[in-house]
């Protein structure tokens, strides 16, 4: 079954500052396979909306893994059958500042 995929503001936002970045510091061709990733990513999440690891705080927010950097956290919405990406999270940061 194929699940709309929304984008929160803060999804957009945290997406694009790390395709920012990497094409600043790094290579066109590393954003390039990030968001690539990301992609292939959504595209498993609509067949499989509950890959990711459960939060242990909120019901139907997930966190799966992008990159060994950087995690994706969504919240899947089972009645309207919908997924919706949180933000995209550096995970060198404190966990504790990741508010949803």
């Amino acid at each position: 079954m194929v699940r709309k995929i929304e984008w929160s503001l803060k999804a957009q936002d945290s997406f694009e500052n790390i395709i920012t970045y990497l094409e600043t510091e790094w290579t066109e061709r590393e954003a390039t396979n990030f968001a690539s990733r990301v992609y292939e990513k959504l595209e498993l999440l609509r067949s499989f909306p509950k890959i990711g690891n459960p939060d242990s705080k909120k019901k139907n927010i997930y966190r799966t893994l992008i990159h060994k950097k950087v995690a994706l956290v969504y919240h899947y919405k089972p009645i309207k059958n919908e997924i919706v990406l949180i933000t995209f999270w550096n995970n060198l940061q404190n966990p504790e500042r990741l508010l949803y």
